[in-house]
């Protein structure tokens, strides 16, 4: 990456759903002098995009718009023209492995919206390596999926140390999602995902597969998804768990001083009492090998809004939330628990996470503070400061010692 770079921010897929109201939160809420970009693929779209975020403020600099088909030369150049990209070109494992390479290689920051567990430990596996030579930090998985619980984790393991002068060896979290509904391109990813990967990943996760191979790990199943848990109540399983357990592993594995080596975080939903827990369980397993069927997934495309598309989040925002809470335990059996709440939009979220981590990286790069710390990491890397600017956003994150 060039020293000053042309821009500041430049976001890939800007056009599309969770894109446009990451834009609008960057034309709302970031500073003036801002220098950034939008890129995507149709010209009129880009434009139409431009005017509507000029009428968000006048008195801002209307961002740059830049065509682009993701080829391999054209988006090398591109990266090495900004500081941090946000990527929100999905499905992510069809169209995003080039923009990884090209800002892993340039030296170019990087954040995205994944929620593609697979996708994102093959970028780990692939790209970790180059990341760090060339200085470059990548952050997947900056959205809501997993931005809030690799935080929270963060901050308890932060206060259990802060305590007891121990790391962290265990945290089960409980989250809770209200949702009105998926919008287009996110119910194409969770096909595509299952037709490409097939749906083993979902029926038995891999809570490690972002860490290193060699490293033994015991993971426990749990056929039945019940579980109850003398802190949070009864619990079972739960889908966006998959996603966050293998980036808080991630990030158990990069903070050693934090968490103990054989640390385990275990994310359930709740559930009022031990059938609706199993009666849960069994229906998402169901619903999960349904996915495996082409002509299930083939007639829920047909159902489903088109990519780009989806309910009015305005709307969504009246009746949607995340509640997670969360009881970590150190290596002396000290326990901190930790809450995390948002209401509103949960696609709202996700674009104002993605957008407030790279306004982090924006930050710390122009400080010089991302020297020597390239690398495939995660939301938790940016520690406090990406905390205190969700708060400001309408996030609540509160810890306290048991």
């Amino acid at each position: 990456m060039i020293s000053d770079p042309e821009f500041d921010i430049l976001v890939l897929g800007a056009t599309g759903y969770t894109g446009r109201i990451c834009v609008e939160h960057l034309a709302s809420n970031f500073p003036t002098n801002l220098k950034w970009a939008i890129a995507g693929r149709s010209a009129s779209s880009l434009e139409n995009l431009k005017d509507k975020l000029q009428s968000i403020d006048p008195d801002r600099s209307p961002p740059a718009t830049i065509i682009t088909q993701l080829e391999h030369d054209a988006l090398h150049e591109l990266v090495r023209r900004t500081r941090v990209v946000i990527n929100g070109v999905g499905p992510y494992h069809r169209y995003s492995e080039v923009v990884v390479e090209a800002c892993a290689s340039a030296g170019t920051h990087y954040v995205d919206f994944s929620t593609e567990t697979p996708w994102i430990a093959e970028m780990v596996h692939r790209y970790h390596d180059t990341a760090e030579e060339s200085g470059a930090v990548i952050i997947h998985a900056a959205s809501n999926s997993s931005s809030p619980p690799d935080l929270l984790a963060w901050l308890i393991a932060s206060k259990i140390f802060q305590v007891s002068g121990k790391r962290t060896k265990a945290i089960v979290a409980s989250g809770k999602l209200e949702m009105a509904g998926m919008q287009g391109g996110s119910a194409m990813t969770v096909l595509d995902s299952a037709q490409h990967y097939g749906v083993g990943w979902l029926l038995h996760p891999n809570n490690y597969c972002t860490v290193p191979n060699g490293i033994p790990r015991t993971q426990r199943s749990n056929y039945l998804g019940y579980t109850k848990d003398q802190n949070l109540g009864i619990l079972t399983t739960s889908l966006v768990g998959v996603s966050n357990s293998a980036i808080v592993q991630r990030s158990a594995y990069l903070q050693p001083d934090l968490y103990s080596k054989d640390f385990v975080y275990s994310e359930y939903q709740p559930a009022p009492n031990k059938i609706a827990a199993i009666v849960t369980h069994l229906f998402m397993k169901f619903a999960i090998l349904l996915l495996a069927l082409p002509p299930i997934r083939a007639l829920i495309r047909k159902l489903s809004y088109k990519p780009g598309t989806g309910p009015d989040w305005r709307q969504s925002a009246k009746t949607e939330s995340v509640l997670i809470k969360a009881v970590g335990t150190g290596e002396d059996g000290t326990q901190v628990r930790g809450h995390f709440e948002w209401k509103g939009a949960i696609v709202h979220i996700s674009a104002i996470a993605a957008a407030e981590a790279a306004g982090v990286l924006v930050h710390k790069a122009k400080n010089g503070d991302l020297v020597g710390k390239g690398g495939t990491l995660t939301p938790s890397f940016l520690g406090e400061e990406l905390v205190e600017r969700l708060k400001k956003q309408g996030c609540v994150f509160e810890v306290q010692a048991l």
